[in-house]
């Protein structure tokens, strides 16, 4: 029975469209149909992966863009460049950078923590282990909560003062 479901697409799809006028209404639909049983998971590691190439392969051409633009603003003095093609390089620029973050938020990549990629392809990039992050988090809070801290008993020494200031002021 598949097969001959498969033949009978198969044929349809080799008739012209002239002569079968709802042809293209039925193919959308028949692809339509396959794709639903074809789609995997968005949070799959192969989706995943899939994204994570795109997203490299933009962050690419960013920096090549970026590279361009930078050689086009230093000799931006020099005889025979154009300030037209710098605004064109610098445009196209925003727009990488754009379709990236859009690109980033849609797909949930963006949310994922990245370590930087290694300088040279012979360091070896070891990821953290989840104890590992768990103790970095932990030290950036305590680090953070005492800074909170230090500013809480400085607004209040500040305000103290301020605050005798008025009696002071007052007493007079």
């Amino acid at each position: 029975m598949n097969n001959s479901s498969q033949s009978s697409a198969l044929s349809i799809s080799s008739i012209p469209q002239s002569s079968f006028p709802n042809a293209s209404v039925y193919m959308s639909q028949s692809s339509l149909h396959d794709s639903i049983h074809t789609v995997t998971d968005p949070n799959s590691p192969e989706v995943l992966k899939q994204n994570v190439q795109i997203a490299l392969d933009h962050v690419a051409r960013i920096q090549s863009l970026a590279r361009n633009c930078l050689h086009g603003v230093q000799s931006a003095y020099q005889a025979g460049n154009s300030p037209a093609h710098t605004t064109a390089e610098l445009a196209a620029l925003m727009q990488a950078l754009r379709t990236l973050a859009e690109f980033l938020r849609q797909t949930g990549v963006g949310a994922y923590p990245m370590p930087p990629a290694p300088e040279s392809q012979n360091a070896s990039s070891i990821p953290p282990t989840e104890q590992q992050l768990i103790d970095t988090t932990a030290r950036e809070v305590q680090v953070l909560y005492e800074r909170l801290k230090r500013i809480q008993e400085s607004n209040t020494v500040a305000v103290n003062l301020l605050g005798g200031a008025d009696t002071v002021s007052r007493a007079r």
